[in-house]
């Protein structure tokens, strides 16, 4: 069963601007079916909001076919999640709450961000079996479990 992971919009933005980097990855690592993307609709607006602002198309040169193809790609293979009605903790940045609600609806393992916002509430025993982590350390997390599902194959 593969993982459920929410990704901060911050994520996507990064890996559409720079084409590099960890969010890249990240990213690539979704596309290529190594995790289940969770998503709620308010994410889904954000990231399309994100991307489309005019000063991100003329300063990134983000075209309108690299945007219709993120968007694209989270219409065809995330799964859409109810948030949570109720967040169980505060969160210091109100508008961290719909990521993190959609993250808890979803029944996530994961959460990727790099929003320390966000990333100083992981262990908090209220947010159950959610992990938050950068983006770095979910990649490390998927090497390493590549890594045991080829040892288990070579035996």
């Amino acid at each position: 069963m593969p993982l459920r992971v929410a990704v901060d919009t911050n994520q996507f933005f990064s890996a559409t601007i720079l084409k590099r980097g960890h969010p890249f990855l990240l990213i690539e690592a979704w596309r290529n079916g190594r995790f289940l993307l969770v998503i709620g609709d308010y994410q889904r607006r954000e990231i399309g909001r994100a991307l489309a602002k005019p000063e991100t198309l003329a300063r990134y040169g983000v075209t309108e076919a690299e945007r219709n193809d993120v968007l694209g790609a989270i219409e065809e293979g995330a799964e859409s999640v109810k948030p949570v009605e109720t967040l169980p903790l505060p969160v210091r940045d109100p508008k961290d709450e719909p990521i993190l609600a959609s993250a808890l609806g979803g029944d996530a393992d994961y959460l990727v961000t790099g929003d320390a916002d966000l990333l100083v509430l992981d262990g908090d025993p209220r947010l159950g079996k959610l992990r938050i982590v950068t983006a770095r350390a979910f990649l490390d997390l998927l090497r390493q479990q590549s890594a045991e599902e080829w040892e288990r194959d070579d035996l």
